[in-house]
């Protein structure tokens, strides 16, 4: 009697030991994946961190030498934040600040340059208007995107908003508003006629 008890508490003792080394290895393994996992992620930032690169402003940027100039430094100091917190991003939620401030700045500047076509009479004004519309979509959409990302592609996704957003600066400044540029010159070419004009006409006051 006393051997068959000592087998069945061996057998329990036994059983207990299998289970709980069973659970030792998967609780082993899964903080083994979890540190690949976080070493993966964090390689990946620092690979990103190094490929893009930072926007600078050249003379080629200049417009008006004035709002909208300032308008697309604030831009570019905006997009270079974002590039530069992508070696931080872990949740998706780091990204959506700069991404608003730079939606909203972004809407702003939009309607100041549409007034400034239209009081210049540029003549791609409803064009320009439909691409500053789709452009505005578009931001909407890679917020969107942001906040539906993890911690296992947020750098990828944050890579891809950021190269975007340089890519479009640069085709915005340099394709679209560079066509600006001549119908504001010679606006303010014919304020400036039109105010010495009406200097000249001023009867004397003797």
């Amino acid at each position: 009697m006393e051997d068959y008890i000592f087998l069945v508490v061996f057998a329990v003792v036994s059983f207990g030991v299998i289970v709980a080394g069973i659970s030792i290895k998967k609780t082993q393994q899964k903080e083994e994946k979890e540190r690949e996992r976080i070493t993966r992620n964090a390689r990946k930032r620092l690979a990103a961190a190094k490929d893009i690169k930072k926007v600078i402003w050249r003379d080629q940027f200049v417009i008006d030498k004035g709002e909208i100039d300032e308008d697309h430094r604030q831009l570019i100091s905006l997009i270079n934040e974002f590039n530069a917190g992508i070696i931080t991003f872990i949740k998706p939620e780091q990204m959506i600040p700069v991404l608003t401030s730079f939606t909203e700045y972004t809407q702003v500047h939009f309607e100041r340059e549409e007034e400034l076509q239209k009081e210049s009479k540029f003549p791609f004004l409803t064009e320009h208007k439909k691409e500053h519309q789709a452009l505005i979509e578009t931001f909407n959409e890679l917020k969107l995107k942001a906040l539906k990302a993890n911690e296992d592609n947020v750098t990828d996704i944050a890579v891809e908003i950021g190269k975007f957003l340089q890519e479009w600066l640069t085709k915005h400044v340099i394709e679209s508003d560079l066509t600006l540029k001549a119908y504001l010159k010679r606006n303010a070419e014919d304020s400036k006629d039109t105010g010495e004009v009406a200097e000249q006409s001023q009867p004397s006051i003797h």
